[in-house]
């Protein structure tokens, strides 16, 4: 994500009000956060889902592992899964 100064901050400023105007800036700004808003509460609720059904899938893969019955292949099944969940 690029990082933006103080500097370039104001110039964005002063073009707007020379494009935009005085009089609209305000409408205009407050239109450009409610889009951003909307943005940000929808990658929001994307990325919550998408955490939902990781955590559904563990929760899965974890009974799969507690059924096995030998004691030996439960212990690769849990290393196998850390392997793959946190590399």
């Amino acid at each position: 994500m690029p990082q933006i100064g103080w500097s370039e901050i104001l110039v964005i400023l002063l073009v707007a009000i020379i494009v935009i105007g005085p009089k609209d800036l305000p409408i205009v700004l407050r239109k450009f956060i409610q889009i951003k808003n909307g943005i940000k509460n929808y990658v929001n609720s994307f990325q919550k889902g998408i955490d939902d059904i990781v955590q559904e899938q563990e929760k899965d893969i974890k009974k799969i592992i507690d059924i096995n019955p030998e004691e030996e292949n439960k212990e690769k099944s849990k290393k196998n899964f850390n392997f793959y969940l946190y590399e």
